[in-house]
């Protein structure tokens, strides 16, 4: 059995990210859910669809060291970092790349509740597929722009595989 790895799991998303309202009242209709916002000015606002099944909050993200992270969706079983064209999917729980690896080549992962509406959800997103990598290989200590291309680009070069989540 190989040693414990967490993964640096990623997709290329469709979404629109303008505006920091906008986006918060898209993702409410979309994910039948209460989004509440918190601009860089310290407000608050919430939106909620008719019938709400999801809570999360939206942070909006402003840095000098990475021009291109823009939101933090907080929901309850994982937390999607969004980038300008691409989110990075953090559980809040242990992942372990190898573990994940194996339940996707024994078709398991879709099986397993958490996995399944997080899949869900990201598709709903527009993220047809999704990148695992191993998260101490990422980069190597390269400075990288957190585009898709590049991001996609570095991921290939190490151990990873793809999941369709469609």
């Amino acid at each position: 059995m190989d040693k414990f790895k967490n993964p640096f799991i990623v997709g290329a998303h469709k979404l629109k990210l303008s505006n920091l309202e906008q986006l918060a009242k898209d993702l409410a209709i979309k994910l039948n859910a209460t989004i509440k916002i918190e601009s860089n000015e310290g407000l608050i606002i919430t939106f909620e669809s008719k019938k709400p099944v999801n809570t999360g909050r939206l942070i909006q993200k402003n840095s000098k060291f990475m021009p291109y992270l823009k939101y933090e969706l907080i929901l309850e079983e994982f937390i999607l970092i969004i980038y300008e064209d691409f989110i990075e999917i953090l559980f809040l729980f242990d992942v372990d790349y190898f573990h994940f690896y194996e339940l996707s080549k024994k078709n398991e992962l879709k099986k397993i509740d958490t996995f399944h509406r997080s899949f869900a959800i990201l598709n709903i997103l527009g993220v047809k597929e999704i990148c695992l990598g191993v998260l101490d290989e990422f980069g190597n200590g390269k400075k990288i722009k957190y585009k898709w291309k590049n991001v996609l680009k570095e991921i290939i070069l190490h151990q990873h595989f793809k999941i369709s989540i469609q």
